[in-house]
């Protein structure tokens, strides 16, 4: 990975684990990020108040307030929040509530730095290098018009219940849908699945790429708009 892939970006990285800060701190500079670092969420809020951050990494279990606590006082101005990549060694959150809280990822330790660079590259993006790209597989899930799709800022949640077909948590889906008047199509990474009411089935899909006409329809449907969750979770 080049040296200089993340030059320009300012972080935040929120752990009480020093060591650990250390190093992650160290390989985001050394990839050309400026880096803070916080042991708490009361110094993280310190620092926020007074620099531009482009995303934050944080830790979930820290005395005198969690990761969670923390990302969900970003999210509250959510025009203007950082992506927020989530550390844990513990089932604290599931990663289907993490993504609804905001969270763009939920990392799971002990974790390789390679991986957490590249959750670094994409999130701090602008989402047409993020999201814009070639769909080149059949599709495999096809949506009708009628069926129920809530969007989040990275991905949706969908109802699958008469797909007819068995999905695999972290398969990549291609799929085309029918929003708006207009044919939404892309590639997905299944992050969830869910049973709701004992009969309806809905998936978290996380995007990976979109074509360029459903992007723009994507971007019209989030622009301006106070989406906090990541991928919308659904509830009974």
């Amino acid at each position: 990975m080049e040296e200089d892939i993340l030059k320009g970006k300012t972080l935040l990285v929120v752990d009480d684990e020093v060591d650990l800060r250390d190093i992650v701190a160290s390989e985001l500079e050394f990839m050309g990020a400026k880096v803070f670092q916080a042991e708490n969420i009361l110094k993280a809020q310190k620092i926020l108040s007074e620099n531009k951050i482009d995303l934050i990494i944080s830790d979930i279990r820290m005395p005198g307030g969690t990761g969670i606590d923390l990302l969900e006082v970003v999210k509250e101005k959510v025009n203007e929040a950082p992506p927020v990549i989530l550390i844990t060694g513990f089932a604290d959150i599931t990663l289907e509530d993490a993504f609804d809280k905001g969270a763009e990822a939920l990392l799971n330790k002990p974790f390789k730095l390679d991986d957490l660079i590249k959750m670094v590259v994409r999130y701090t993006a602008p989402i047409d290098e993020r999201f814009l790209g070639p769909v080149e597989s059949p599709a495999l899930l096809n949506g009708a018009k009628d069926d129920i799709v809530y969007f989040g800022r990275g991905g949706m949640a969908i109802d699958i219940t008469n797909q007819g077909r068995k999905y695999d948590i972290g398969a990549e889906v291609h799929f085309t849908l029918h929003n708006g008047g207009v044919d939404f199509e892309g590639k997905g990474v299944c992050r969830w699945i869910k049973l709701l009411n004992s009969h309806q089935v809905f998936m978290g899909l996380e995007f990976i790429s979109l074509k360029e006409e459903s992007l723009n329809q994507f971007k019209k449907l989030i622009d301006g708009k106070s989406v906090i969750p990541y991928i919308p979770t659904v509830r009974s």
